[in-house]
């Protein structure tokens, strides 16, 4: 799979979130996203913003390639076999840590006691943020792997190959 089938295979399954995504679809989407962000702060800065903050153009882009992306996310798990709620716990992680930092803010604000809210609130950032990297590792860890061979519980391989772990 190119660059182009990675974008098309992507985009025509908006909305999929079931089956599988070969390596090179994912790999492939990632680097054309990567292409497609730079143009469009290419954009914004030809209309006169800077990269101090983001621009319509670069915020639309994210906008619509967020649900792709996080689709072809979930079916590159389903490939090796793993489920997409990988990627759902890092979404959920991510909102009770803020949720935690809020309400402790909230507390460090009322006036804690004697800077005990502070302190544990700069342990549980430290923390939190580790734990953020750990589950990174683990996920970018995966999206790397190889892909089951043969049909798993999300279906079976793409285009019915035998081992197809090499970028094509």
């Amino acid at each position: 799979m190119n660059l182009m089938e990675a974008v098309q295979s992507v985009l025509s399954q908006y909305f999929g979130f079931r089956g599988r995504a070969r390596r090179s679809e994912y790999w492939f989407w990632i680097l054309a996203t990567i292409l497609f962000g730079i143009f469009a702060a290419l954009i914004d800065m030809a209309l006169g913003i800077s990269f101090a903050r983001p621009g319509p153009v670069s915020s639309l882009l994210n906008l619509l390639l967020f649900i792709p992306g996080l689709a072809v996310s979930f079916r590159r798990l389903h490939d090796i076999g793993k489920s997409g709620w990988w990627i759902g716990g890092f979404y959920l992680a991510i909102v009770i840590f803020v949720i935690v930092i809020f309400i402790l803010a909230l507390l460090v604000v009322a006036g804690g006691r004697d800077g005990e809210v502070e302190t544990n609130l700069g342990y549980l950032v430290i923390i939190g943020v580790l734990g953020m990297m750990l589950y990174s590792i683990v996920l970018l860890i995966f999206f790397c792997q190889n892909s089951q061979v043969g049909p798993n519980n999300y279906g079976p391989n793409p285009k019915n190959e035998g081992n197809y772990d090499v970028f094509e």
